[in-house]
């Protein structure tokens, strides 16, 4: 990873930290678009990219209709399919996340209170990702894994807190 590259996830990261409470052991909540291209589309070792990004302690989940999305796609899903089942601890939800998008948005919610690092590769669930404050964000561009920019939601919610936490008591 580059030096560059590197210093600007550590910074993400320790936004995310300080401001919204999401340190190690990072708990990574994969899609498996992410998964997929990952081990097809960039053909690397998942694991050790991710390890270098997030460090040595990381925790997989992914939510069941990820798994049945990845069964769904046949023999072109077979290998992150296999990933998830070894690496993944899998978390259920409601039948009504019937996809695999509304699965991610349902488990991370309205402010991200499971504290996951979300990856995925789909271009429409990173842009609603975004809304949500305290969602930190994976994601591949090329054959590089980044970590994104804290989102405008993550800054504002940041603000708003520390403008309520600088205000003075009636003691005061």
């Amino acid at each position: 990873m580059r030096v560059l590259r590197a210093k600007a996830a550590r910074k993400a990261l320790h936004f995310y930290k300080v401001t919204h409470g999401i340190r190690d052991p990072y708990t990574l909540l994969v899609d498996g678009t992410f998964v997929h291209h990952a081990l097809v589309g960039v053909k690397t070792n998942l694991a050790s990219r991710v390890e270098k990004v997030l460090g040595r302690d990381v925790r997989y989940a992914v939510p069941g209709p990820v798994l049945d999305d990845l069964r769904n796609r046949g023999e072109a899903g077979a290998a992150a399919l296999e990933f998830c089942r070894r690496r993944c601890r899998v978390i259920a939800t409601p039948r009504a996340c019937d996809t695999a998008a509304k699965a991610v948005l349902h488990l991370v919610g309205e402010a991200n209170g499971q504290k996951f690092v979300v990856a995925t590769h789909d271009r429409v669930l990173q842009s609603a990702l975004r809304r949500v404050p305290g969602a930190p964000l994976l994601y591949f561009s090329g054959t590089v894994l980044n970590v994104d920019e804290p989102s405008r939601a993550s800054r504002s919610a940041a603000a708003r807190h520390e403008r309520v936490q600088g205000r003075l008591t009636e003691d005061e």
